[in-house]
């Protein structure tokens, strides 16, 4: 019996390992940790986790990654020499820079997991400029303005070594904190090595064109814009690790009225929305699905739309017609109670500040076509 459970397990952990990154790969991986559990067989439920949490990581589904991850890291610490905290260095600091996105962690977690993650790379003489980097993020979206100013100044500063993040994901990190401060031009210079192909990963360009869209409509480049849009949303469209960035390009389309093609993102994307776990990025999406409603409203062209929601919905209706009023009541309710739920945690304002955004998109509308 114990053989065939493990060659269900292999099997499962194989067929997985074949597909996308997505759902299907994550529930045959935690099909296999389950049976590696139910027999006790700790060191292959360490590695079916370590991948797992890759999955996880890159299919949409951080708060798995992190339950992978605290198992494992808890393998590390009771025996480290047979589970080398260093083998999983990496996946480390994918899970760290994940865990401010849900606000039922505390800041006093949060600042412990980054204790322990600098120590971890402290034994490996590395990752300094690595865990300054997720310092930095930790308290920009916290709201901390003043120390997020001192960690991305020493951030740039650390010197690369082998646990630094690849020049692409760096170079999109940094854009981040130019499109925070209103820095267009120098967002849009900084991003020319990857706009141009000569810097690139898993995940970018699909992030970059996202972040670039509302830089290139303040400066007025709709062309360039539309041209990121039809490029970019593509490339996120089937994964919901991007959900975050759909609500970018549901953002640039309410923007410049295009709101029917926008309607059809909001149609597509919401089901990702109502039950993924990073509550940061459903904020993302919420916020840019109420602005896209609220220009319909102000439009008032339709009191009524059409739109094939999912059941799991709360005003799922059978006959697909939903009052735009209602709609985005909802969406907005949603984007406003996980805002006051950061803030809470955080001890700012950051997120209502961010909702409040709205009422300057409003003010800045340009009708472009898209399609």
């Amino acid at each position: 019996m114990s053989g065939d459970w493990r060659e269900q397990a292999q099997g499962l952990w194989e067929q997985a390992d074949g597909l996308e990154p997505g759902e299907g790969k994550v529930r045959l991986l935690e099909e296999a940790v389950r049976l590696a559990d139910a027999h006790s067989d700790t060191g292959m439920g360490y590695m079916l986790r370590d991948a797992l949490i890759d999955a996880a990581t890159f299919g949409g589904f951080p708060d798995k990654a992190l339950v992978a991850f605290a198992w494992c890291r808890g393998q590390q610490k009771k025996d480290p020499k047979r589970f080398d905290p260093e083998g999983m260095l990496w996946k480390q600091k994918w899970v760290v820079g994940r865990i401010k996105e849900f606000p039922h962690i505390t800041r006093k977690q949060i600042a412990d997991a980054l204790d322990d993650m600098e120590q971890c790379f402290a034994t490996a003489d590395a990752g300094k400029r690595s865990v300054l980097k997720l310092r930095y993020f930790a308290a920009r979206e916290m709201g901390d303005t003043a120390e997020a100013e001192r960690l991305w100044a020493a951030w740039l500063a650390a010197p690369r070594d082998h646990l630094t993040d690849c020049r692409a994901c760096e170079l999109d990190d940094e854009l981040d904190h130019h499109v925070d401060k209103g820095e267009w031009e120098l967002a849009l210079r900084k991003a020319r090595p990857i706009l141009e192909g000569r810097q690139g990963c898993a995940e970018i360009p699909h992030l970059t064109y996202g972040t670039l869209l509302y830089p290139l409509f303040k400066l007025g480049d709709l062309e360039r814009a539309r041209e990121l849009h039809r490029r970019g949303y593509p490339m996120v469209a089937k994964n919901r690790e991007f959900l975050a960035t759909v609500g970018e390009h549901l953002e640039f389309l309410a923007l410049t009225d295009n709101l029917s093609r926008g309607l059809t993102l909001l149609e597509k994307h919401l089901g990702w929305a109502l039950d993924h776990p990073s509550h940061r990025d459903r904020f993302t999406f919420y916020a840019a699905a109420a602005f896209l409603l609220e220009r319909m409203l102000a439009e008032g062209s339709r009191d009524v739309v059409s739109l094939r929601l999912p059941k799991s919905f709360p005003g799922h209706r059978a006959d697909s017609g939903y009052e735009v009023k209602a709609l985005h009541a909802w969406v907005h309710g949603q984007a406003r109670d996980i805002a006051a739920r950061f803030d809470t945690r955080n001890g700012t304002d950051r997120f209502s500040r961010l909702l409040a955004r709205g009422q300057i998109l409003s003010k800045e509308i340009r009708p472009f076509q898209i399609d």
